[in-house]
């Protein structure tokens, strides 16, 4: 394939921009919790603290959960007056930075829970980074 040097070039700069992800090396997370709910509730919210401790930008790319029929990552925001939610394809840790979980912005979206959960009840969730699909293990913790 043959390429103009003004494509080449253009080519060229745009891979020198693009962000080296690093794998899940130096991800962090803390204070990970899930609001107590109905025991039928068939969606749990959960929300954390991410900490990226390492040189180069991570990048989650998907979220597991034993205990759910499948766990995402969301994104909740107003648009046009309206509260929106949609999924999110991965997110982001900048270097040496940090993303919440949080309430009314991202966050994670349990879906179809296994069996009921109480206070004090947990759950193991990954998050998956990388071409070799390395793993942060950690407990989300259910809060009243």
């Amino acid at each position: 394939m043959k390429f103009s040097a003004p494509a080449a070039l253009a080519l060229l700069a745009c891979a020198a921009a693009a962000p080296a992800f690093a794998d899940c090396k130096g991800l962090k997370v803390d204070q990970a919790w899930i609001p107590e709910a109905p025991p039928v509730a068939p969606v749990l919210a959960g929300y954390a603290h991410l900490s990226n401790d390492s040189d180069k930008p991570v990048h989650i790319d998907a979220v597991d959960g034993a205990d759910f029929g499948e766990v995402m990552l969301h994104q909740m925001s107003m648009d046009g007056g309206m509260m929106t939610m949609r999924p999110l394809k991965g997110l982001d840790i900048p270097a040496h930075g940090s993303v919440a979980l949080a309430d009314g912005g991202k966050h994670l979206m349990l879906m179809n829970p296994k069996h009921p959960f109480k206070a004090g009840d947990g759950s193991s969730i990954g998050f998956h980074c990388g071409k070799d699909v390395t793993q942060v293990p950690f407990t989300v913790r259910v809060q009243p």
